[in-house]
């Protein structure tokens, strides 16, 4: 699919390079993703023995291991988007039983499935700082849905934020008074918020000059036809669309 000046292409082991080299250079080895799939974040410990690995780069080296040996087992999926001669964007998407694999007591539950009839999950996105605004996650979340539509289809769920705010004033206050202060609270006294049919006032979820929540915006998922089944803790609601 091409729209624009972007291309998109499935993660598999023939696209293997570029998500290598898309998440060495913007990710710890996989970005967040890896939690999902784990139940876990992303590599910080030998999972066997539980000690601390030594360096950054052992940790991008195990992430980077453990989602090729997914991919290999055909249990990663995702769409990588393509710009500029680059990879630009990413979007992970799988079936349930694959985000987590295993659930453990200390897999927290907004990394599984939220509603019993899920067949498929729409989990995160990343876009480079460049290319933000310009239509890449919503673009590979349209061609996520194609996908799953083509692997047979089923109820697909996924837990956006409603909206975001910056306020460069919020971290100052943090780091200047600390997070309980009367400062902070100030801040988020007045923090925006919107009203969600069915769901109420819902929170905006903090954003940063180049950060911006993994999840995806609620805006995204409406316009292809997702609608919201309940809320997602204070930012978020839970959507869902059948193909």
């Amino acid at each position: 699919m091409e729209v624009s000046q972007f291309t998109t292409q499935e993660l598999s082991t023939k696209t293997w390079r570029d998500y290598e080299r898309f998440f060495r250079v913007n990710g710890r080895g996989s970005c967040g993703c890896m939690r999902y799939p784990y139940g876990r974040p992303p590599a910080t410990a030998e999972p066997a023995v539980g000690k601390e690995l030594p360096s950054r780069d052992l940790r991008r080296d195990q992430n980077l291991d453990e989602m090729r040996a997914l991919i290999k087992q055909g249990r990663a999926r995702g769409i990588l988007v393509y710009g500029a001669g680059q990879v630009i964007g990413w979007c992970q998407y799988g079936r349930v039983e694959d985000l987590p694999i295993t659930r453990t007591s200390s897999t927290p539950d907004w990394m599984v499935a939220a509603h019993p009839t899920s067949d498929w999950r729409i989990t995160c996105f990343l876009t480079l700082l460049p290319f933000r605004r310009q239509g890449v996650a919503t673009l590979a979340l349209a061609v996520a849905v194609q996908s799953i539509r083509r692997q047979g289809g089923g109820w697909i769920e996924a837990r956006p934020v409603v909206h975001c705010h910056y306020d460069p004033e919020l971290g100052k206050a943090r780091r200047e008074f600390g997070p309980r202060s009367r400062e902070v609270a100030g801040h988020l006294e007045v923090w925006p918020v919107q009203n969600v049919p069915r769901v109420g006032w819902v929170r905006a979820a903090e954003a940063g000059v180049r950060t911006a929540p993994h999840r995806g915006l609620m805006s995204m998922f409406e316009r292809l036809g997702f609608t919201v089944a309940g809320r997602d803790g204070e930012t978020g609601v839970l959507m869902r669309l059948h193909v």
